[in-house]
């Protein structure tokens, strides 16, 4: 695996597990803060539609973006992995595909389990591509300005870390 990629999911790791051991995090995650602002649960849940759907689309882009890339379609970018915080400016809505309509609440321990899940199976698909690879394939994304292949993987932990931080300042005010 990249070894920025591998970084990232190590660091990803070490995320969850310093919030998922805080005291907002072990209370009631479904109580808002704010009425109009997600609760812990829901922007945990959030955070795992977004890994969901990145996953599902590199499950079936990543491999034709290969082919093309083994067939001379694309040439070798620069490894360039930096990301800036796309979060950092003003607050964007989440586009419906990725807001948290709950059928039912799942617990902290079954939301964890659920990021778990998907991280593994993201990190699966990633695991094979060649560094030249990772730093090549670009996702058709604008916001983050089509981001790399090690880019998107680090768009995902920033996205989870904005999230974590808004709600820990809005907890605890």
């Amino acid at each position: 695996m990249n070894h920025e990629i591998e970084r990232t999911f190590n660091e990803l790791e070490a995320l969850r597990d310093h919030y998922f051991k805080t005291e907002e995090f072990n209370g009631d995650i479904y109580k808002r803060a704010e009425p109009d602002k997600w609760s812990i649960g829901e922007v945990i849940y959030h955070c795992y539609l977004l890994l969901r759907l990145t996953r599902q689309f590199s499950q079936v882009y990543l491999p034709a973006a290969r082919l093309f890339i083994k067939a001379g379609g694309i040439k070798t970018a620069e490894q360039n992995g930096h990301m800036h915080n796309i979060y950092a400016g003003p607050t964007m809505k989440a586009p419906k595909i990725l807001e948290p309509k709950m059928d039912r609440r799942y617990s902290k321990g079954e939301l964890r389990l659920m990021l778990e899940e998907e991280t593994e199976k993201l990190k699966k698909q990633v695991t094979g591509l060649s560094d030249r690879e990772a730093y090549t394939i670009r996702y058709p994304d604008p916001v983050p300005n089509w981001p790399n292949v090690v880019q998107m993987i680090k768009v995902g932990y920033i996205h989870e870390k904005h999230h974590y931080n808004v709600l820990m300042e809005r907890e605890r005010r």
